[in-house]
């Protein structure tokens, strides 16, 4: 697997994460409900289990910083230049 994928495969496990603690919160402070209810997002990607230690707000910013990597390493972008 090249390093354009595993930054994609980490962007997706990073939305996911977002989506999940976005959706955990809405159901804390949003009124309650019942019955049994799917999961939203299927199971964490054991290479990413460290997203879930992150916020919502690092991980926006994480997102970022992997959607402008991504965009780096697909213009042929590899390191700084000093």
């Amino acid at each position: 697997m090249d390093d354009a994928e595993l930054l994609r495969r980490e962007r997706r496990a990073a939305r996911e994460e977002l989506v999940r603690k976005r959706s955990r919160d809405d159901e804390q402070t949003g009124p309650a409900t019942t019955g049994s209810r799917l999961p939203l997002m299927p199971d964490r990607d054991d290479k990413f289990l460290r997203l879930a230690l992150m916020s919502v707000d690092e991980l926006e910013l994480h997102v970022e910083r992997l959607d402008r990597d991504l965009v780096d390493l697909e213009n042929g972008f590899d390191e700084i230049e000093e």
